[in-house]
């Protein structure tokens, strides 16, 4: 079974937060020799935000974020069976993205049912993560990596497939992806596929230089940090790896975006 031809669906409401500018996965950052005017300030949620607002938000942020470490990753995947070191960032960026699914997810089932899951559904019934491009390119780059990967690159890819199979079990716990309740082939992926999970959490492909890639990482981390300082995640799993990721977001986040500063100065 092929993928449908796109269907007519409303786009996503908006969250004020700015579309994430990123080159195409294959595609390089541009040249930053000449300074870049820094990204404004972005936006924070209200902090009065009834529970369905702040959980829409959450998932939107936290996608944004993911989407910029899955970038990362396809910059240093390759690199890792040649560099020392190079998987200990690897495993450091899987991390990451398991932490920040968690953040994503800290709605409540109800939330993620009647918001969240009901207009990915509204946009396309077979919405679906394994659309997005840049997790696309990380994953074929890891099959070519895998036999190359440390003990700590395994434990990392370990735990990020735990975390998933939690929060989607928490979220949804008995029911199945929009992806297999369509019944469409979950291996083939079509291009217009692809442009739905862009146009839905507001990837806008363009050209982009590496320094304003990292002000955009920045500027949502920050928002990230803040938003937990204000409202501690109050979710909590039968499993200690699991709860130690949550538990490490903020400072995950803090060294993810020191390894990423900008490197020409506005």
């Amino acid at each position: 079974m092929t993928a449908v031809a796109d269907a007519p669906g409303p786009a996503a409401p908006a969250t004020d937060l700015p579309a994430l500018r990123l080159p195409m996965p294959d595609a390089g950052f541009t040249d930053c020799a000449t300074p870049c005017r820094p990204s404004p300030p972005l936006p924070p949620i209200d902090a009065a935000a009834d529970p369905d607002a702040l959980g829409w938000y959450r998932w939107m942020l936290g996608h944004h974020v993911a989407v910029c470490v899955w970038r990362l990753l396809c910059d240093h995947l390759p690199e890792t069976p040649h560099q020392p070191g190079a998987g200990d960032v690897v495993a450091d960026l899987y991390d990451a993205y398991s932490a920040l699914l968690l953040y994503s997810g800290s709605c409540s089932p109800q939330t993620y049912a009647t918001v969240i899951r009901a207009r990915m559904k509204a946009r396309h019934p077979a919405f679906s993560g394994t659309w997005a491009r840049d997790y696309e390119q990380v994953s074929e780059l890891l099959g070519r990596f895998r036999p190359f990967a440390g003990e700590r690159v395994k434990r990392a890819l370990k735990v990020n497939r735990l975390v998933h199979m939690t929060v989607a079990k928490r979220l949804v716990p008995q029911g199945k992806s929009l992806l297999r309740e369509s019944g469409m082939d979950p291996t083939r992926t079509v291009d217009t596929d692809r442009d739905r999970f862009d146009e839905f959490f507001g990837v806008d492909r363009a050209e982009v230089c590496r320094d304003e890639f990292a002000d955009q990482l920045a500027g949502r981390v920050r928002l990230v940090l803040d938003d937990l300082a204000d409202r501690p995640d109050p979710v909590r799993y039968d499993n200690d790896d699991v709860n130690r990721l949550q538990a490490e977001l903020p400072a995950r986040l803090d060294r993810l975006v020191a390894s990423t500063t900008r490197k020409v100065a506005p």
